[in-house]
């Protein structure tokens, strides 16, 4: 399993939230998006994102596991490429 935790830049939106949940296709690692006690896996974040409370500052943490495409390194750079991509679509400089 591989964990990142940052601080989001800016809010989660509902269009945010849809574009990450779709943007690793083929991805066989298990993904979870955690923030203010709740947990949302990436498959059904454009229907639970609001439960996350995701705002500038918020402490978010995802983690990447079992994926075998090759083993272990899938994971790693699952995680790498959604907390890019999660940073930059909420960056409120990035739009």
């Amino acid at each position: 399993m591989y964990v990142e935790e940052f601080r989001s830049p800016g809010a989660l939106t509902a269009a945010v939230a849809e574009e990450l949940a779709f943007c690793l296709p083929g991805c066989t690692s298990r993904v979870t998006v955690t923030a203010n006690d709740r947990s949302v896996n990436l498959p059904v974040l454009p229907y639970c994102w609001t439960e996350l409370g995701i705002r500038r500052d918020t402490r978010v943490t995802i983690t990447a596991e079992d994926g075998y495409r090759p083993a272990d390194l899938e994971d790693r750079r699952v995680l790498q490429e959604l907390v890019t991509r999660f940073r930059a679509l909420t960056s409120p400089v990035g739009r």
